[in-house]
């Protein structure tokens, strides 16, 4: 079946805001001697993000009950701008570039779907001039139900004007490629070091630790 369009995920995908979401946090927690696991943390990733969110791990609330006393607003402010910074630092992971751009060159359609808000991904696809290349973006906002519901790939999938059958999608998260398989679509999973060693789900087609693992005229040929 032929690759006509790849649709990405974002954060931990084209960007890896995951680390320096975690990373802020832990600073935080540290301060005040209180363990941030990754067990904890992979509750968290993948997941919409935002309060009031169920089953989601939130770091704010956890340290109000473990500790029994919330972080006061400054601290709050210092972290945000401790994250922010992180991910003003962050590249464009290793081999998207080369996968957007000869994508493009080949006429294959390009599309985001993100469990984040669009105003976030927007902000970070301009600054790292990635933005352009996207035909199509999907964000929670966008549809009725957010990852792992199939609603953002399939949405994506349509707006390219490409049946999902003869889609690729690249996730880091499970949450992520349960969506894309629930979607109909091929999935490629590209996790990293807080999403490595959870569990995928059964139907992801080809697992990688870089997408630089597989250029362009390779994924066509194997899929």
């Amino acid at each position: 079946m032929a690759v006509d369009a790849i649709i990405f995920d974002f954060d931990g995908t084209i960007i890896d805001t995951e680390s320096a979401d975690f990373n802020a946090w832990k600073a935080v927690f540290d301060r005040h001697e209180l363990a941030l696991t990754l067990d904890l943390w992979r509750q968290r990733v993948g997941r919409v993000v935002h309060a009031g969110a169920q089953g989601v791990f939130m770091p704010d609330q956890y340290f109000a009950a473990v500790k029994g006393y919330p972080l006061s607003a400054e601290e709050l402010r210092a972290q945000e701008e401790h994250y922010m910074r992180l991910c003003n630092e962050q590249p464009v992971l290793e081999g998207v570039r080369e996968m957007l751009a000869a994508a493009k060159a080949a006429g294959v359609g390009l599309a985001i779907a993100s469990n984040s808000d669009r105003a976030w991904v927007e902000h970070w696809a301009r600054q790292h001039d990635v933005w352009e290349y996207f035909t199509c973006v999907f964000t929670r906002e966008d549809v009725p139900n957010a990852k792992p519901a199939p609603d953002m790939y399939l949405a994506a999938a349509a707006c390219l004007g490409v049946p999902p059958e003869r889609c690729v999608a690249i996730e880091d998260s499970p949450t992520g490629m349960q969506a894309v398989i629930a979607a109909g679509i091929r999935c490629i999973a590209v996790p990293n070091w807080l999403t490595e060693h959870l569990e995928r789900p059964s139907g992801v087609a080809l697992t990688l630790t870089s997408l630089a693992e597989l250029p362009f005229e390779v994924l066509r040929a194997r899929f």
